[in-house]
């Protein structure tokens, strides 16, 4: 029987290294243990790893990508790996864009002095963290039109709760794109307790980034830092909504634990370095404020780790690189100028390729780029290089495509069952995803 990479097993029943369907749970090998990755819930399921014949097996780690609370169903998310199927491998706009800040960074450390700002400002009591970035803080409540059985009761019932930045006085609010995903109504709550109904302005599910709009004034606005000046054993903040209103508006303190830790979400592929910490995350966390020890936002609370042999370990998207995603939901509603390979596939690792006798790298499903069309790349073919650097990871593309526009042209290495050759190819534009 011949086998092909194109299915993932569905709770331990198929193959744990492919993408599930129609699962809250999806399972894949990263060379030393199979994972468990869970969207948008409380509690992990119970998961039995696989036999294996040497002993002492590692636990599986639960990987809750989605913190918001309540099992909501994240439509948002769904639709970011449906554009990765459509438009293949996805990067971050090229940090140049032309595009008007949607806010400000404040950094401490300046490349252009040996002096450090940091040496002369104010480092702040955690009482005093509190009563500066709280009041910027909210509660976004989603709402969804309620249905089963085939038919929709076209009522509005509450679907999860999250937390949100406020980054303008004027009322733009950042979050993550879970937060609001599948939203036929958003509501947010201010630290002072007023109620708004809000606009989606747009969403990225790739990144995880949202911003909504509420009409308002005068509101207390976050000051921003440089996720680039934290070090590592610096003391951190998170201030949120951990369980949504029932305890909203909290703050808890920690530490950086790491720095450009790679998250990957499992539903859209992609992969984000983020800023790793021990201050308590929480479901009601997305969307929240990681904070320094000046009272600066340096991060968007996105994510944990879930397992009964881990504790402590939350990660945050560095602000410095939702900047340009914020300011592009901003601009247009969608992040523009996107550059895509133009393939669907999967990253296969050593182990997965070895089984079904192919090379390890991205393992294509299919071709939506015409350049590489022409150039001969089809279904079945294994990406293993661009521009002479090893793909080594799924974030492996999307990382380099980070400093690529569409219309640049890379040169690919692909492996054809023991075969091999090089095709220079263009890259693809990413359709408007607003």
């Amino acid at each position: 029987m011949n086998y092909e990479p194109n299915d993932y097993y569905q709770n331990g029943q198929n193959d744990p290294r492919q993408p599930s369907q129609g699962s809250s749970a999806q399972y894949y090998w990263d060379g030393n243990t199979y994972r468990a990755v869970y969207q948008n819930v409380r509690q992990s399921a119970p998961y039995t790893e696989p036999k294996k014949k040497k002993k002492g097996g590692k636990i599986a780690l639960f990987v809750l990508i989605g913190v918001l609370c309540c099992a909501l169903v994240s439509g948002g998310t769904l639709a970011g790996f449906l554009a990765l199927v459509e438009n293949g491998a996805i990067a971050l706009p090229n940090s140049a864009s032309s595009v008007e800040p949607a806010y400000t960074i404040t950094k401490l450390i300046s490349s252009e002095t040996s002096k450090k700002a940091e040496d002369t400002a104010e480092r702040l009591t955690e009482t005093q963290i509190a009563e500066k970035v709280l009041p910027s803080i909210v509660l976004i409540e989603n709402y969804q039109i309620s249905s089963g059985y085939g038919y929709s009761s076209g009522e509005l019932t509450p679907a999860g709760e999250g937390s949100g930045i406020i980054a303008s006085s004027d009322g733009y609010i950042i979050t993550n794109a879970h937060v609001v995903a599948g939203a036929s109504a958003l509501k947010v709550v201010t630290y002072g307790g007023e109620r708004y109904e809000a606009t989606l302005i747009g969403s990225d599910a790739v990144t995880d980034v949202a911003l909504v709009k509420i009409e308002a004034e005068n509101l207390p606005a976050a000051e921003f830092g440089s996720s680039s000046d934290l070090k590592v054993g610096e003391k951190v903040l998170t201030a949120g909504n951990p369980g949504g209103s029932e305890f909203n508006f909290s703050i808890t303190v920690g530490y950086v634990s790491a720095l450009n830790r790679t998250v990957t979400n499992s539903e859209t592929g992609y992969s984000m370095d983020c800023i790793q910490t021990d201050a308590a995350v929480n479901p009601g966390n997305s969307g929240g404020a990681l904070v320094n020890e000046y009272g600066q936002v340096v991060g968007i609370v996105s994510s944990k780790i879930v397992s009964v042999n881990f504790e402590g370990l939350g990660f945050a998207i560095p602000i410095d690189d939702a900047q340009g995603i914020v300011s592009n939901l901003k601009a247009y509603g969608y992040v523009k100028d996107r550059a895509a390979l133009g393939v669907s596939g999967q990253y296969i690792d050593e182990v997965t390729a070895r089984f079904y006798g192919l090379t390890q790298g991205w393992y294509v499903y299919s071709v939506t780029n015409p350049s590489l069309a022409a150039a001969g790349i089809q279904k079945g073919d294994v990406l293993t290089e661009i521009d002479g650097r090893e793909i080594t990871s799924s974030a492996t593309l999307a990382k380099y495509l980070l400093q690529k526009k569409p219309g640049d042209t890379v040169t690919l290495k692909v492996a054809r069952g023991s075969a091999s050759f090089e095709a220079d190819v263009e890259l693809a534009q990413v359709r408007n995803e607003g």
